[in-house]
């Protein structure tokens, strides 16, 4: 692997050999404006659209600076201190389905010279690099969850739900809403073209789940690189949004939007390889765990806490894990 954490912003640029084959591959398709997206604390992407004639200075380390301090998690910094500067990985270049007009980049932050260390992506990087400098490729793949919600009266509803609202009829207590045939065939406008997007992209739709919850999914889609994986994760999360707003819907991924229902989460399926001989470390003899699978377990269990308080750092999340498992 080419080296994929740097600690001098130089040798960070893409280089310019680069930035010109993207330049011309982006214009034929009709880019007109750049989205460079970098990471908050809460996972969420942050952003100053500009114009495309703009792409060359941003690949340079020269595009919109950012006053990190005035959005989240920063109190360490004023705004005395330095902005921060997005340098992007052209690896993560997606023109965006919902105009094809934008293309989206993920970016990594910048500051004084040095990476920030309060850029989550910056630390995933970071994580990588060690992995693969001490012989071993990480690999993820996600299952999130979400519910779909329109508003009726002013009110949010679930947007996939039959019964009368609350107040205003008997609401029947039935089975979970999971893998409903009729529910599925009543979501499947919007559904189709999700997943067709979604292959569009490349990354290989497996399926769609209806959840427990009534008008909630869960997607699964091919594994990739942790890196990758992380990209696409973020990158879903506005995609479903937007495909969302075309039919009258929003998307919430709040662990525990309502009462008596079931949560919203993400299963995540980790697994790493020996770069000498590509074979799953996690793998034993007879399809059974490794010893190195048991104590990446108990490194869990170590460090649940601290895991938990970054992961779910939220009252919601909180309301999500405490109450049976997060199902009532």
């Amino acid at each position: 692997m080419n080296k994929i954490y740097h600690t001098k912003m130089a040798d960070a640029l893409p280089s310019k050999k680069r930035v010109a084959e993207e330049k011309a591959r982006l214009e034929k398709a009709g880019i007109k404006y750049i989205l460079s997206c970098w990471i908050d604390m809460l996972g969420l992407p942050k952003t100053k659209p500009i114009p495309f004639a703009e792409f060359e200075a941003l690949c340079a380390g020269k595009g919109p600076q950012f006053a990190v301090h005035s959005v989240s998690f920063v109190p360490e910094l004023g705004p005395n201190d330095s902005d921060q500067i997005p340098v992007p990985d052209l690896d993560s270049l997606v023109i965006c389905p919902w105009d094809k007009t934008c293309v989206w980049v993920f970016s990594d932050l910048w500051w004084e010279g040095k990476p920030y260390n309060l850029c989550p992506r910056q630390t995933l990087k970071r994580a990588v690099q060690n992995a693969d400098d001490s012989g071993y490729k990480a690999y993820c793949g996600i299952e999130p969850e979400f519910i779909a919600m329109r508003y009726e009266d002013g009110q949010p509803v679930k947007a996939v739900d039959d019964d009368p609202l609350p107040g205003q009829g008997l609401r029947p207590r039935r089975q979970a809403f999971g893998y409903d045939v009729e529910y599925s065939i009543d979501s499947m406008e919007f559904l189709k073209e999700l997943i067709d997007i979604v292959n569009d992209l490349g990354w290989e739709m497996k399926d769609v789940v209806c959840e427990g919850a009534y008008s909630q999914f869960e997607l699964d889609f091919t594994y990739t690189n942790i890196l990758q994986m992380a990209d696409r994760l973020v990158f879903l999360r506005v995609l479903l949004k937007e495909v969302a707003k075309k039919y009258g819907m929003f998307i919430t991924f709040m662990p525990k939007p309502t009462i008596g229902d079931w949560r919203s989460g993400a299963h995540i399926n980790f697994s790493m390889t020996s770069k000498t001989d590509n074979k799953n470390i996690f793998e034993g003899k007879d399809g059974k765990f490794s010893d190195l699978a048991y104590h990446a377990v108990g490194g869990l269990i170590k460090h649940g806490t601290s895991i938990t308080a970054v992961a779910c750092s939220t009252v919601n999340s909180y309301n999500g894990l405490s109450s049976n498992c997060g199902w009532v």
